[in-house]
């Protein structure tokens, strides 16, 4: 499968998505979304190990029938258990229930046609409970006990009748049928890839709560690297914090083979999704234990000792901290207990307890656990001089988790170090991209730090390799700006270059201001004076409305005509492209949807973001860009003139693009000004939409004479020169 191919099966699925958004809460969405992709997985798994089992007798599983043909069905329920995990009747599968649905989508029952109001929600809830109670009895019953129970399918979040409830399962269901999910033809890992997606973005859209349950996949990236150094085959990975398992399946892309897979989660419903994601990704039955429980308070792998191990523990969450645990093994040869209020050290007391002799940790924490004193500084002591396991300090950006914008650290720990005689400090802090409101990590970044791990030489102001006697000097304090001088000087221009940008600057800025001047005299109004942007957009707003209205006129302003927008352009939309695509270095310039009611203006005069995404809808010079939709309706009355072509435009973007001979400038202007009649046209609750048929209705005035047209997008475009010469009249070298 193509990368495009892979994204196109990434908007698929997330487009799914809207059907529930709006309706509750991005967390709540969230579990019917990843529910119901699972059960069409697990459903076409078995119905492609039933075809194995059955081919010899040149039988589909889907035309047996269950009375008349149970002994076939009863060979496959045996495979099915000792191979899968769980069993699936030919009626319980996926396409046989999206069936039944699309067929009550078609006829639009009504509330008193009891036979199919109720067979969607009650045929779905009897498949889901017999699934796991196929694998009562078994192996793999702990892996499948209550795996549904956050299908809250009678949830009045669904709908507020059974009928409404009904029909948008039934709607869900089918449009997931449509989906080719390809697991006889693909890697398990392209599905996989796309449910990891599909919860990062669940991630973005939860704010605060996501840190309960993701990892963001760039430091993802790092830990897994980090801990198969030098490894091809792990015999065990463990997470004691493991949310949706997306940490202990990173790590298992960075090597041929993990033996078993480990995690405790204490949230119940985070702890449903990583047993789902781990059966998603082909993890099989038999080679996890994940389990629900708190791991400080109740360890329930009591004797495990792991070849590596992962965490992103929640950052200085509190914890009991009982007298009791002073005699824990996890904690007990420290002589001191992390405090209540702060159980970051507690998380590493755990896992140190269960790494193995040959094993290595890495976990992400908040920058505190590197400089508090008391307990924390005694255990860290500790760590440091007594048993010289602390291998690794990475300080990594600040603001990219969800959530939390408070910069982080990884600390990775070694029971057996090869270099036993120095710790490698690590400053990724300035080493980043900003992508819209958060920062991220780019693939160079992520290797220069592993390379930086794995190679311990000094490189200025981002590692330094400090001796054991360098951090007693420093009373084991691991704060990495005392052991990395990372203070940024001042950067020093040469004097001509300044001047000589100074004087064309305001060349450009005389200039304009004359050109503003004349047309001024030419309205009969007075010239702007002054550097107040406040009454600078004042203006502006105050003169459109009066030559949009024709109250002030050019010369030669003598007649207007009134035309529908629909027979000035023709609209057309632009293609799916997402936050992540959009890259500090990408090789293509685009423009995101957001973008057009967060920074570009009437007319677009630089492109700022790129990507690395050549496929999809480009502009042509002249395209005016209005965004399909947004949270407020005022966000849709916008619109843009891009002058560049082979630009990549992002989908919910809205493109118009003339047939009639006008001035592209003066319509983005117009448009902006008729923001009343656009606002009428929207619709949607929770989020906003605008679509093109509508806008093609709206009904502009626009002078008869292009050379009009032209000199009053010229008058608008001169005041935002100035407006933007004030505003932005920062040196740029």
């Amino acid at each position: 499968m193509s990368d495009e191919q892979k994204k196109l099966l990434e908007q698929q699925l997330w487009a799914i998505a809207n059907i529930l958004r709006g309706k509750m809460d991005a967390d709540d969405y969230r579990n019917y979304i990843l529910g119901f992709i699972f059960f069409k997985y697990l459903s076409e798994k078995l119905e492609i190990y039933a075809k194995e089992i059955l081919e010899p007798d040149n039988l589909k599983y889907t035309d047996l029938e269950e009375e008349k043909d149970k002994m076939y069905i009863d060979a496959v329920k045996k495979a099915c258990i000792k191979k899968l995990g769980y069993f699936l009747k030919p009626s319980e599968l996926f396409s046989s229930l999206a069936n039944k649905g699309n067929n009550l989508v078609d006829n639009e029952t009504n509330d008193n046609d009891e036979a199919t109001q109720f067979f969607i929600l009650e045929d779905l809830e009897r498949i889901l409970n017999n699934i796991e109670q196929s694998t009562m009895g078994t192996d793999s019953e702990d892996d499948f006990v209550r795996l549904f129970e956050d299908l809250e399918l009678n949830s009045s979040k669904l709908g507020k009748t059974t009928k409404a409830r009904n029909e948008i399962i039934a709607k869900i269901l089918n449009a997931l049928n449509k989906i080719d999910f390809q697991l006889e033809d693909t890697n398990a890992d392209v599905l996989g890839d796309a449910y990891e997606y599909l919860i990062g973005e669940f991630a973005a859209g939860a704010g605060k709560k996501a840190g309960e349950f993701y990892t963001p996949q760039q430091v993802s990236t790092i830990l897994a690297k980090i801990v198969t150094t030098r490894k091809k085959r792990l015999k065990s990975v463990y997470d004691p914090t493991c949310g949706s398992g997306s940490l202990l399946l990173r790590v298992a892309k960075e090597v041929e083979d993990v033996g078993y897979f480990y995690g405790q989660e204490l949230n119940r419903t985070t702890y449903n999704l990583a047993r789902m994601n781990m059966i998603l990704h082909d993890v099989h039955y038999t080679k996890f234990d994940i389990k629900q429980g708190d791991t400080l308070e109740d360890d329930l792998h009591e004797q495990l000792k792991a070849e590596a191990i992962v965490a992103n523990p929640p950052f200085s969450a509190k914890w009991s901290a009982k007298q009791i645990f002073a005699s824990d093994d996890r904690f007990s040869q420290y002589g001191r207990l992390a405090p209540r209020t702060k159980a970051d050290f507690a998380f590493v007391q755990h896992m140190i307890h269960h790494l193995d002799d040959n094993g290595i940790m890495a976990c992400v924490l908040p920058h505190g656990v590197l400089f508090r004193g008391a307990a924390e500084g005694h255990i860290r002591k500790y760590l440091i001089e007594d048993r010289n396991y602390l291998d690794a300090v990475i300080g990594l950006p600040s603001n990219i988790f969800f959530g939390t914008t408070i910069p982080t650290c990884i600390l990775v720990f070694k029971k057996c170090r090869e270099v036993n005689d120095s710790i490698i400090f690590i400053d990724s802090s300035e080493y980043f991209t900003k992508n819209k409101n958060k920062n991220i990590l780019t693939d160079d970044n992520i290797n220069d730090i592993v390379n930086a791990y794995k190679e311990r030489k000094d490189i200025n102001k981002f590692c330094h390799n400090a001796s054991l006697d360098e951090v007693r000097a420093n009373s084991y304090n691991i704060n990495i700006s005392r052991y990395i001088d990372n203070f940024v000087e001042d950067k020093i221009y040469d004097i001509d270059i300044l001047v000589k940008k100074l004087k064309s600057l305001s060349l450009e800025n005389e200039l304009n201001n004359k050109k503003l001047a004349q047309y001024c005299t030419d309205l009969k109004i007075e010239y702007p004076e002054g550097n107040n942007l406040h009454l600078l957009r004042n203006f502006k707003k105050t003169v459109m409305y009066k030559i949009l209205n024709r109250e002030i006129k050019f010369e030669n302003d003598n007649e207007w005509i009134n035309v529908k927008l629909g027979n000035l352009v023709t609209f057309s939309k632009g293609s799916g492209l997402s936050k992540d695509d959009i890259v500090f270095d990408g090789a293509y310039k685009c423009v995101h949807y957001g973008e057009l009611f967060t920074t570009y203006h009437e007319v677009i005069d630089d492109i700022l973001s790129k990507t690395n995404v050549n496929f999809g809808v480009k502009s042509i010079v002249g395209d005016i860009l209005m965004p399909a939709s947004d949270v407020t309706p005022l966000g849709l009355a916008t619109a843009s003139l891009i002058n560049e072509s082979d630009v990549v435009i992002g989908g919910d973007i809205i493109i118009l693009r003339k047939k009639k001979n006008f001035n592209n400038a003066f319509l983005s202007y117009l448009i902006n000004f008729e923001k009343k009649k656009i606002i009428r046209l929207v619709t949607g609750s929770s989020i906003k939409h605008i679509y093109s048929k509508d806008l093609e209705t709206i009904n502009v005035n626009i002078p008869k004479d292009i050379k009009v047209q032209d000199k009053i997008s010229d008058f608008f475009i001169c005041i935002d020169k100035k407006i933007n010469f004030i505003d932005n009249g920062n040196l740029v070298l």
